[in-house]
């Protein structure tokens, strides 16, 4: 498929493309690296089950914590340093096609995330208060993170299908796929990623050369207008 020139238009600049593009594959590094650094202590807690007692039990809890606290580190500067930043690189070059999911990744990463860790410390004041009105307090909380999230999700799952407009790489398409997939399984989710990483070099690889990118969308011809020259 044919391809125009690596052009600005819909008011950005290919500057912003780039930017964007280089922002989503750290950010798609760093979601890769939290995964696997969160499934070796996930591991670890599975290989410190032959020790019993309280050694036993000390040893899971520190591994827990260790991959919980890592995991939420590297996914907290995904999210805020590069993805967030990289949809309104990418809104900043086409709005038409990036604003609505810049928004939604936006509001649904950053609303959802604030409210679950504001749930998780109402369920830790639970524990100490004995209170259960504070328990269904987080619940509900929890919930409407969980609401917030499923949103910035649809945020990224946009996103992915319009770079495939815009760059013209397939892979960004299945990574959308498996981020869909991904909500039920997982692991796919992580694959995704993957996908994202490799596509989005490829992109840059592909400006860098003074490749291609996706022509604007045709406007409407104006009234009494003669037709286009056929190609």
């Amino acid at each position: 498929m044919a391809y125009a020139p690596a052009t600005p238009y819909g008011g950005g600049n290919v500057m912003e493309l780039r930017e964007g593009l280089e922002k989503l594959k750290k950010a798609a590094l760093l979601y890769i690296v939290s995964a696997l650094l969160t499934g070796i202590g996930s591991m670890a807690l599975l290989s410190s089950g032959a020790l019993s007692g309280a050694t036993g039990a000390l040893s899971r809890a520190i591994g827990m914590f260790v991959a919980a606290l890592v995991g939420a580190i590297l996914g907290l500067a995904a999210l805020f340093a590069f993805l967030v930043p990289s949809f309104s690189s990418l809104r900043n070059y086409d709005t038409s096609r990036f604003g609505t999911p810049a928004k939604l990744v936006k509001i649904g990463y950053g609303g959802g995330l604030v409210l679950f860790f504001i749930a998780m410390l109402l369920f830790v004041a639970a524990i100490y208060a004995k209170s259960l009105g504070v328990v269904f307090a987080g619940l509900g909380l929890f919930g409407i993170a969980s609401i917030l999230l499923f949103i910035g999700m649809i945020g990224i799952i946009m996103g992915m299908f319009k770079l495939k407009e815009i760059t013209g790489e397939g892979l960004f398409t299945a990574a959308g796929v498996l981020f869909i997939v991904g909500i039920f399984v997982s692991i796919l989710t992580f694959i995704a990623w993957i996908l994202v990483f490799v596509a989005a070099g490829k992109a840059l690889n592909r400006i860098g050369a003074g490749g291609y990118v996706a022509p604007p969308p045709a406007q409407p011809a104006a009234p009494g207008a003669p037709p286009p020259p056929p190609a």
